[in-house]
């Protein structure tokens, strides 16, 4: 009973994407917990397929008690205020009404004090949404951000398309679950976090498969719609754009030839949920007198026309076009209206059925079957898309925010060391001494580029290196190394094990952990910045370029390695890093569960919260021979080492909030 007792607020932007989390909800409440869904009132009905499947829902305003209607009143008149001396210094806004401006703002400021009136009362343990690329998913992550709730997103859709908002889609979230590794390309284009990026496939699609595929299931849905059993069906899907069309013409060319099928198929036509009705309604009356037997569909479940079609049509970019490929169904493709381009025919998913009226690539394969190119390719694209159609996707979220929220639980300051110092071994250090902590890798020519370093160029008074040994490749060197060394055996192979192990053995009273790859060049006011706390010192490219100038933390407050001469780090890392043992034994060591790339601003923000300081030495110099973390810590099988970071400091992290400096490039109109 994974979430047994835990409340997990849910917000829905759309109707037709309530699908994605049924199933989880179902799982949810199988396991004694509770999902709230809480949609908006604002410009759509969300609530619709809610209300259809019988299930109860919250609205924002529901919230709004006399307290919050006072906030609401004074920050909306507090904005409008300040607005008013900002609008008027950019020609752009002239040309946005200003009621919309009026009615956008004011929506925003109702909604936001209505969200955290929803968080302080019903006090949700998690929250999940599609995503944070609108202003609902921008409003709940600063506000679960503000009280330290996690916030864990998933995919809306099949992201076809360039989009801005892409870069937003990891700014707040503490883990964002993707279908597959297209989306995560895609994202990466953005710069969203690719350590808040877990694979998880489609929580619908496989529940859907599995739930009218059957063949009960599929006699069920074509004695409700009056096909006859044995009789083949093609589906079409008519997206946004070609949705809106009304003329009689374009639909009597689109038409043409495929009375050939009267006799052989039954035609379905399902419209996007998008498209106004009134508008659906017009087109319906022109199908009556052009192709009077098609079954014209606006709200009937998708997903069960999919199960009974033989083959499908989509018109456009439609989410659903790849998600008839996880059915099985053969895919023909007509382009976008306004562009031309055949996204699906191009990807080599799909056969072309352009230009309107041109059905023959349908008519052959329905006579000699599909072509073996073409499903070579649907197979493909499905691993890539949906990560693995194996019915266990939903399985796969839960066990994520499962994990989140055990994580949250245990002390943050509190390391998991799995390799404790053994107490009969453990002495008082020797004053003054330093210990130089070096896991020994995997390749033997990289450790001893690191250990010749060490020899040539550090001048402590007193000084020793603990060699971490966790490799076969490297046991070859070990009887050629001299010097005061101590070599240790390790079975963990991560590289906050092989730092704790490493300490068990050392004797020094200050400390320097640094990954092989790394060569120490100069000390240069490191032992007196040892005073002031964890230190670090510029690393470089063997062309003194920057590799590592300190740690920050980006728009998606995730860390990086800053690499800008003038900008203050926030922690101190890049492969080398100092500390005092007191302060070593203060922080409880390196956490052993966490990434190996991020153990270093783990171990700093313990500091900061510690009071320990954190100081950068400029003066001192290491310089990067070689990359070396250790093994695959960004493979799906190691998600928990990346998460745990995020979980653990939920709320916490810093944020670079100068949105410019980080996407500014992305932002720019080329010709």
């Amino acid at each position: 009973m994974k979430l047994k007792g835990k409340k997990v607020a849910c917000f829905l932007a759309l109707p037709h994407h309530s699908r994605f989390f049924i199933a989880m909800r179902e799982e949810i409440k199988k396991e004694g917990g509770e999902l709230i869904f809480i949609v908006t009132l604002g410009g759509y009905p969300y609530e619709l397929d809610l209300i259809r499947r019988n299930l109860s829902f919250r609205y924002f305003r529901d919230y709004m008690s006399p307290a919050v209607k006072e906030k609401i009143k004074h920050s909306t008149t507090a904005l409008m205020d300040d607005w008013a001396t900002r609008c008027f210094k950019w020609d752009g806004f002239s040309r946005w009404p200003l009621f919309k401006q009026s009615w956008f703002f004011e929506g925003v400021v109702e909604e936001y004090f209505c969200i955290e009136a929803f968080m302080e009362v019903e006090k949700p343990d998690m929250f999940i949404a599609h995503h944070e690329c609108n202003r609902w998913g921008q409003v709940i992550g600063h506000l679960c951000r503000e009280k330290e709730i996690p916030f864990v997103t998933f995919q809306e859709g099949d992201y076809y398309n360039d989009y801005m908002g892409f870069v937003l889609h990891t700014e707040y979230s503490v883990a964002d679950l993707l279908w597959g590794e297209k989306t995560r390309r895609r994202l990466r284009e953005y710069r969203c976090s690719e350590d808040k990026m877990f694979l998880i496939g489609n929580t619908h699609i496989e529940s859907a498969v599995k739930r009218y595929s059957s063949k009960q299931a599929i006699a069920k849905i074509k004695e409700e719609l009056n096909i006859p059993l044995k009789e083949k069906v093609i589906l079409f899907l008519v997206d946004i754009k070609y949705g809106a069309i009304t003329k009689e013409e374009t639909w009597k060319t689109f038409l043409q030839g495929l009375d050939r099928l009267d006799a052989a198929a039954t035609l379905i036509f399902k419209w996007h949920p998008a498209v106004m009705k009134n508008t659906y309604d017009e087109i319906k009356t022109v199908f009556k007198s052009l192709c009077p037997d098609a079954i014209l569909l606006y709200d009937y479940e998708p997903y069960q026309l999919l199960a009974i079609s033989d083959f499908c049509v989509t018109m456009g970019k439609t989410t659903l076009a790849i998600e008839s490929l996880a059915f099985g169904k053969p895919l023909f493709a007509l382009p976008n209206s306004d562009t031309l381009e055949d996204y699906y025919v191009k990807t080599g998913i799909a056969q072309s059925v352009f230009p309107p009226g041109n059905w023959s690539a349908l008519f052959k394969t329905l006579e000699t079957g599909l072509p073996s190119e073409i499903q070579d390719n649907v197979d493909a694209y499905l691993s890539d898309a949906f990560f693995k159609l194996d019915g266990r996707s939903v399985e796969r979220a839960i066990d994520c925010m499962h994990f989140i929220l055990s994580v949250q639980s245990e002390s943050r300051l509190k390391s998991r060391r799995k390799q404790m110092i053994n107490k009969d071994k453990k002495q008082s250090p020797v004053p003054g001494r330093v210990s130089i902590v070096v896991p020994s890798g995997a390749e033997p020519e990289t450790l001893v580029a690191t250990l010749t370093s060490l020899t040539q160029h550090v001048d402590f008074p007193d000084w020793e290196v603990v060699l971490v040994v966790h490799h076969d490749a490297v046991r070859g060197l070990l009887p050629g190394l001299s010097g005061d060394l101590r070599i240790v055996e390790s079975e963990n192979g991560s590289l906050g094990a092989l730092y704790n192990r490493g300490l068990q053995d050392a004797t020094g009273e200050h400390l320097i952990f640094m990954t092989p790859g790394t060569l120490f060049l100069k000390s240069e006011g490191l032992l007196s910045g040892l005073e002031k706390g964890i230190v670090g010192m510029p690393v470089r490219d063997a062309d003194m370029a920057p590799y590592c100038l300190g740690i920050g933390f980006d728009f998606n407050a995730s860390p990086y390695r800053v690499v800008d001469e003038t900008k203050p780090p926030e922690a101190v890392g890049g492969g080398i890093l100092a500390l005092p043992r007191v302060a070593f034994d203060k922080l409880e060591g390196f956490d052993e569960d966490i990434a190996n790339h991020l153990i270093e601003a783990d171990l700093c923000l313990k500091g900061k919260e510690q009071g320990i300081g954190i100081h950068y030495v400029k003066e001192a110099l290491a310089v990067k021979y070689k990359e070396s973390y250790f093994g695959e810590d960004v493979t799906e099988a190691q998600w928990k080492n990346r998460v745990r970071f995020f979980a653990k400091w939920t709320g916490k992290l810093p944020k670079d909030e100068d949105f410019v400096a980080f996407a500014g490039d992305l932002l720019e109109v080329k010709s």
